[in-house]
């Protein structure tokens, strides 16, 4: 089942999975720059690239940093509604969101690669037009590193890849480290106020430990489930993510939470929350984000 989520997959693209294990995301088989070359998507199709791609166009913000992010970003002509960085994007065409594309207007650009997500109900609509398309998107942090494999394999970016990958590890590990010798902390994150909530199994859960955070959403409900008030009244969480103080400390029995009554409940900043909920190549600013809100003293 997927969830559309207002506060995450709504205003950043992110489609949400509630349970059962993460799609593989596929895995390249090409060289730098071997044409054709075929890969297999997080739905399960092989997709085949006769020729490098030259127009690109990307339907999830995620995949749109990744392609900066393997310098390829001048290779993309239209973006999906909500794809924000690097700033060139927002002067790109928009072509819809994860559930509804401008099929005409996408059709008229044509593209030779279109990167969607696995979520997105317009796959079978747009492969069915005859365009090239891999849908995937990451769900855990190691998967990151395998989207961009695949994404470098797509376009001809290999090695581009590989560097991206080892950078990423490497940043994640050094703001990992940064808050090894803190104080682990009963934390909460929460989606949006019907309250969904982030499992410890998403990447924005693994994020959390990393952090040194410790979820008090139980990994059984699934990645993002919908969680009972009680329930989380009941743990008692030291930190709360995702919403307002002023809110949290209106619902009943949560006003003697932890985390209300040393007011550690903070509501993401916009470009805190990008980072955050992106699994992308700024990953590791994301985990900064979040150390910073769970230990303060030991903020990168």
């Amino acid at each position: 089942m997927l969830l559309s989520v207002a506060a995450c997959g709504r205003t950043d693209g992110v489609a949400l999975a509630a349970s059962g294990p993460p799609p593989d995301p596929g895995g390249a088989q090409s060289t730098e720059g071997s044409f054709p070359t075929s890969v297999v998507d997080g739905l399960g199709r092989t997709v085949t690239i006769a020729r490098e791609p030259r127009r690109i166009v990307s339907l999830l913000p995620s995949h749109t940093e990744m392609l900066f992010a393997l310098g390829a970003f001048d290779r993309v002509i239209g973006v999906d509604d909500f794809s924000d960085y690097p700033p060139e994007a927002t002067k790109l065409p928009r072509l819809g969101d994860l559930y509804t594309v401008r099929t005409e207007l996408l059709l008229s650009s044509k593209p030779d690669l279109v990167l969607a997500s696995d979520f997105s109900p317009g796959v079978p609509t747009m492969a069915g037009a005859g365009l090239a398309v891999w849908a995937g998107s990451p769900t855990t942090v190691e998967d990151v590193c395998r989207v961009a494999t695949t994404l470098g394999a797509l376009i001809g970016r290999t090695a581009a890849a590989r560097a991206l990958c080892e950078r990423v590890d490497r940043d994640i590990l050094a703001v990992e480290q940064s808050a090894r010798s803190a104080t682990r902390k009963r934390v909460y994150y929460e989606l949006d106020a019907t309250p969904y909530a982030v499992g410890p199994r998403s990447f924005i859960g693994e994020l959390l430990a990393k952090a040194g955070g410790d979820n008090v959403v139980p990994a059984e409900l699934g990645d993002f489930p919908k969680v009972s008030p009680e329930l989380i009244a009941a743990a008692d969480p030291e930190v709360i993510l995702g919403a307002p103080l002023e809110e949290i400390a209106r619902r009943p029995g949560w006003e003697h939470l932890t985390a209300v009554q040393t007011k550690r409940v903070f509501a993401l900043a916009p470009e805190e929350r990008a980072v955050v909920v992106r699994p992308g190549p700024r990953l590791a600013e994301g985990l900064s984000v979040l150390v910073r809100k769970l230990h303060a003293e030991a903020a990168p």
